[in-house]
């Protein structure tokens, strides 16, 4: 059996089980929206889906890097994207 790739010397599986972990810790964390909010439907699912998304990406990330390198950073990219686009839905939220 070959080496465990790591990251900072923590194993791949190891981080992508605590990506699959902040995932499901962000899906019931995020808070809701209060009841006079002025956010559309769509801010609101951006807002609370988006995040998580990007950590199970970054999460499958880790799990692929060992069958296919190309895949592990696509789906890393994406995570990335995912995430940009959460921080930008962010900053449009808070201005207002």
């Amino acid at each position: 059996m070959g080496e465990v790739p790591n990251l900072l010397g923590i194993p791949l599986p190891i981080l992508g089980f605590l990506c699959f972990v902040l995932a499901a810790v962000f899906v019931y964390v995020w808070p809701k929206p209060g009841p006079n909010s002025t956010r559309g439907m769509w801010m609101n699912m951006g807002l609370h889906y988006l995040h998580p998304l990007a950590w199970v990406l970054l999460a499958m990330a880790a799990f692929l890097q060992n069958r296919s390198m190309q895949a592990a950073l696509i789906t890393a990219a994406l995570g990335g994207v995912v995430y940009l686009f959460f921080l930008i839905l962010l900053v449009v939220n808070r201005g207002r």
